[in-house]
């Protein structure tokens, strides 16, 4: 009898105690204001999260389809785009890729236009998309791989599907002056396509062989700079890319690291420049051939102009990617898929200024 009345009475006192606590009610934030330094990190898991760098503090998450590879950015517009695959079955059925269009202040998808069911998602690459404009036109183009390699062009003010544009032996994005874009191409060279309005091929041009496929890759992982693009070997030559007026023009600038200790350019995001002071920033590691994938132990901090190395930083934990803020007080991020972490530090004075934890995957680092 004694037991009856002890369960009875924790009950009637759990009951009373719910009654005491108020109803959550839940809604959606938004992101009125973006804070000065916040990070747009893919997983490549089906979601990119968003981080104020300065605090450490997540803003929030977009859910995206398999291989969201990099979001191309519209701040004035308030939006980025991506390029996904989904599946009808999850894990298998009918396939449908698009370009999604989320809006930045709450993160939901707002567009969705359906493109080629082409898009690559093997692996986590910044460049397998871009955008290029002029005032009147915004296109964005999607690399395609079947193998067979072409691009899809996409009209983002229309939201319509225009046209794909065979590129055999060339694939990537990286845009050019006005409605026009670089590809690299397997025989070395470096190949300019112009569209018109319309998404329609104007001409196409290729540069002089600048690289050996055998002897001395190019890594298609280049920072953009105010001329062009800034690529690299694996050995270690930098080039710069340009376009003017329909022709390319390709500038070795120098050569970074030395076999003789075994420093090389690696990584999944190994370079970045901060535009305003002109700073190329590497990320090396100590290896031979084939290490060009290895994460870095190092920071190397290089004028563009002259290519001195004017600093090393030695990172806290080795990274595989790196990114730089574009603004006075800029901070370096370098990111471990390792350590599931990107570590942040100041750019002028290289003193650490915290670490994003458990966050897994961080692959392409992209400032918003």
């Amino acid at each position: 009898m004694k037991t009856i009345f002890s369960v009875s009475l924790l009950c009637f006192l759990a009951l009373n105690a719910r009654s005491e606590l108020q109803l959550e009610t839940y809604g959606q934030l938004t992101l009125d204001t973006l804070p000065q330094h916040t990070l747009l990190i893919n997983t490549f898991g089906h979601k990119a999260v968003l981080f104020d760098a300065d605090t450490q503090q997540m803003l929030g998450t977009i859910s995206t389809g398999i291989g969201a590879n990099a979001f191309e950015v519209d701040r004035e517009k308030g939006v980025v785009h991506t390029a996904e695959t989904y599946l009808s079955r999850h894990t298998r059925g009918q396939r449908t890729d698009v370009i999604s269009t989320y809006d930045i202040r709450t993160l939901s998808p707002i567009g969705e236009i359906t493109i080629a069911p082409k898009h690559p998602s093997g692996s986590p690459m910044r460049h397998y998309t871009g955008i290029v404009k002029d005032p009147e036109t915004e296109l964005m183009l999607v690399t395609n791989i079947t193998p067979a390699m072409s691009v899809s062009v996409v009209d983002l003010q229309s939201e319509t599907f225009l046209s794909e544009i065979a590129t055999a032996g060339c694939g990537l994005v990286y845009p050019s002056e006005k409605l026009s874009f670089l590809q690299l191409c397997g025989d070395g060279r470096a190949q300019l396509i112009t569209l018109n309005r319309k998404g329609e091929e104007l001409s196409r041009v290729r540069s002089e062989i600048f690289f050996d496929l055998e002897t001395d890759p190019l890594m298609e992982k280049p920072a953009r700079s105010e001329a062009g693009w800034v690529f690299n070997t694996f050995r270690g030559k930098v080039f710069q890319v340009t376009t003017t007026a329909g022709k390319i023009k390709v500038s070795l600038l120098f050569n970074v690291g030395d076999d003789e200790e075994g420093w090389r350019i690696g990584g999944m995001q190994p370079v970045a420049l901060h535009v305003p002071s002109q700073m190329l920033l590497l990320l090396m590691h100590q290896g031979g051939e084939n290490t060009h994938k290895d994460p870095g132990t190092e920071v190397w901090y290089i004028n563009l102009a002259t290519g001195a190395t004017t600093h090393r930083l030695s990172l806290a934990v080795p990274a595989n990617s790196i990114q730089v803020s574009q603004d006075e007080s800029a901070l370096l991020y370098a990111g471990s898929i390792a350590e599931d972490q990107v570590q942040i530090y100041d750019l002028k004075t290289t003193a650490s200024r915290g670490t994003i934890s458990d966050i897994e995957l961080p692959t392409i680092i992209q400032n918003l």
